[in-house]
């Protein structure tokens, strides 16, 4: 057994090796790293901060150019909590919403830690991580809790589509919604709701027959939930505007809820459960409305 007092201290790291371990500390956290020097208003982010941001990592930006990124409110906010940073030395943490070439948004947490050197200047220390698939999971609770006390109280198809639409815009971040329910007299899926985004980016949505060969027909026929990276590859004659992707999940038996967005591979499995999750709840309300309606007229 070797005796520890023979043993050699461990060298100190060099610069080279405290940079390459904290890129690695970065790349197995998620997180990116940022600070600011107060007197010479220059900024330095890490490469994963940048990426973080959907940033060329070899070039340089100012604050205000990444906070640009964000939402009009968001970035707002974040130029107010980062002068109250410098003029009050206040911590702060803040999750904010990032824009970017598609329509679906991600969302990033940023945190700031100001700190005075021994010689009086004034640096903010700061890290910024990706917290979109943490924002999703709370999403899907909101929509459980929020679109199903909704349906409790709706009498007719038109009010459970509205209602599904907008929990998928306004919730989940689905801008480009359509809802369409089935007509089984003429065996057409008809288009009930169109987000104003949606028809402005892809016009008029058009009804399909239960039967043709398209991912909304094809999705109420089967079931089965579908996801399409790039409509140059979807093998229908439809126009679809500006979308360049989409998905399509059932609403049961009744019809189909459709997103798209204008960037090709906009979504991911995760927008496909939460969109399935509001397909389910739509469904049990349609369901539910028919019973009533069928009890009433016994």
């Amino acid at each position: 057994m070797g005796n520890n007092r023979d043993r050699q201290p461990l060298e100190p790291l060099n610069e080279a090796q405290c940079l390459e371990l904290l890129s690695s500390i970065q790349r197995l956290t998620g997180v990116g790293m940022w600070a600011h020097d107060v007197a010479t208003e220059e900024t330095w982010w890490s490469r994963q901060a940048k990426e973080v941001h959907g940033l060329d990592p070899n070039q340089e930006f100012a604050f205000g150019e990444l906070v640009a990124r964000y939402t009009d409110t968001d970035a707002e906010a974040v130029l107010g909590l980062f002068a109250d940073a410098i003029s009050d030395t206040e911590p702060f943490s803040v999750d904010v919403a990032l824009t970017g070439a598609g329509t679906t948004e991600r969302s990033i947490r940023l945190h700031c830690e100001p700190r005075q050197s021994a010689d009086g200047k004034l640096r903010l220390y700061g890290t910024v991580r990706d917290i979109t698939d943490v924002k999703r999971r709370e999403q899907r609770i909101e929509v459980l809790r929020k679109t199903s006390q909704e349906l409790r109280s709706v009498s007719s198809r038109q009010d459970v589509a509205e209602i599904i639409a907008d929990a998928a815009k306004n919730i989940l971040g689905l801008v480009n919604t359509t809802v369409r329910l089935v007509d089984t007299d003429d065996e057409l899926l008809r288009t009930v709701v169109a987000t104003e985004e949606c028809l402005e980016r892809a016009g008029d949505r058009p009804d399909y027959s239960v039967g043709e060969a398209t991912p909304a027909a094809r999705t109420f026929r089967t079931g089965e939930p579908e996801l399409h990276a790039d409509h140059e590859l979807t093998e229908d004659d439809h126009n679809r505007g500006d979308l360049q992707s989409g998905l399509y999940v059932p609403i049961g038996e009744h019809g189909v809820l459709s997103a798209g967005d204008v960037v090709v591979d906009a979504f991911a499995e995760h927008d496909l459960e939460a969109a399935g999750l509001l397909g389910q709840l739509g469904a049990e309300a349609i369901t539910r409305i028919g019973w009533v309606k069928r009890s009433r007229a016994v």
